[in-house]
C-alpha cells in the first residue's frame, strides 16, 4: 500500500508541475501609452483628451468593418513594406490616438509625423502638394497596414485615408 501512494504522489507531483506550465499565461504589463505616444505638431496630448491607457490599448477594428470602398475607383494602393517595422502594440496605440481625435484635420503639405510611440511614427504625406482629412479617417486608413502588413507583431506599410485618395498615411519605425 505504502509503494501505491508512493506512485500516486509522485504522479500527482509530475502532473501538477506539467500543468502548471498549462496554465494561462502571466498578464502582460500595461503599457503606459499617457507617457510613450507623441502627438504631432499641434495635436493635443492624450491626457488634454482625458483618455486613459485602455483607451489607448484597444484593438483597431476589424478591415471589414472599416473599408467598404474596395467597390469604389481606388485611387491610392495600400502597400505593405519590409523593415523598418513598428512593433504592433505601438501602432495600436497612434491608432486610437489618432481615432480620438475625430474630425481634427490631420493635414500634410509633404510628409508631417502624426504619432510616435517608442519609434513607431504615422506620417501624413500629400500626393498633391497639401492634403487634409479628418484624422479618424486617417486612422482608419492606417488601420489597413495593422490588420494586412502584420508579420510576427511587426508591422509597417501605407494607405490613403479613408475616403482621401490624395493623404497617404504612412507607418514605420524610424
Amino acid at each position: 500500500m505504502v509503494g501505491f501512494m508512493k506512485s500516486v504522489l509522485t504522479v500527482a507531483t509530475v502532473f501538477g508541475f506539467f500543468a502548471g506550465g498549462l496554465a494561462a499565461p502571466a498578464p502582460t504589463p500595461e503599457i503606459d501609452y499617457l507617457s510613450l505616444i507623441k502627438p504631432g505638431p499641434g495635436f493635443p496630448t492624450p491626457q488634454q483628451l482625458n483618455l486613459t491607457n485602455a483607451d489607448l490599448a484597444k484593438p483597431a477594428p476589424a478591415l471589414a468593418k472599416l473599408m467598404v470602398r474596395e467597390t469604389l475607383e481606388k485611387r491610392y494602393n495600400p502597400q505593405c513594406w519590409g523593415e523598418p517595422r513598428c512593433n504592433y502594440n505601438d501602432a495600436v496605440g497612434c491608432y486610437n490616438y489618432l481615432n480620438s481625435l475625430g474630425s481634427t484635420t490631420c493635414a500634410a503639405s509633404g510628409v508631417v509625423r502624426m504619432c510616435s510611440v517608442n519609434g513607431c511614427n504615422w506620417y501624413a504625406r500629400s500626393l498633391n502638394g497639401y492634403s487634409a482629412s479628418p484624422c479618424y479617417k486617417a486612422a482608419a486608413g492606417g488601420a489597413w497596414v495593422i490588420n494586412n502588413c502584420n508579420v510576427g507583431g511587426r508591422l509597417s506599410g501605407s494607405n490613403a485615408a479613408y475616403d482621401n485618395g490624395n493623404l497617404a498615411v504612412d507607418i514605420l519605425a524610424g
